[in-house]
């Protein structure tokens, strides 16, 4: 019998469905096959095209000292994509400008880091800090009102 015939019938015939997935790949061989399909789809692409995504993908690595990631509750980061569009300007720009002020604000001893401070179970850090979330958000809704 032949390695691509199964024992019993299925219903496209006697042989094995090779493009069904069996679910258990490895991370490596399928990040190895997007690479090659990226790839093989890139040179179906035109000489303008293939250089347009070469030039995205240059920006995109000339960007990247400047993107940094953290996690923010949801409704802060809403307020930020409101204040963003209220203004026409970018909710990052927004995000920046927040984060500048903190800094200045800490620097001239306006806030105080220590009031909102609680022991950390993580070996990384000390503390942690537990934030006024709620607070902050529901006397920015009365402000507006």
């Amino acid at each position: 019998m032949s390695p691509a015939r199964k024992g019993k019938q299925q219903e496209g015939g006697d042989f094995i469905n090779f493009t069904e997935s069996s679910g258990a790949t490895d991370p490596a061989v399928n990040a190895l096959l997007d690479q090659s399909q990226r790839r093989y789809a890139e040179q179906r692409l035109t000489r303008k095209e293939r250089e347009k995504k070469k030039q995205e993908r240059e920006k995109i690595r000339r960007r990247r000292p400047y993107h940094t990631t953290y996690d923010i509750p949801v409704e802060l980061r809403q307020r930020i994509k409101n204040v963003a569009e209220q203004h026409s300007v970018p909710a990052s720009q927004v995000a920046t400008l927040g984060l500048l002020l903190l800094v200045q604000a800490l620097d001239e001893g306006q806030v105080d880091v220590n009031a909102y401070k609680v022991p950390s179970r993580s070996p990384r850090y000390d503390w942690n800090l537990v934030l006024p979330v709620e607070e902050v958000l529901a006397s920015g809704r009365k402000r507006r009102k």
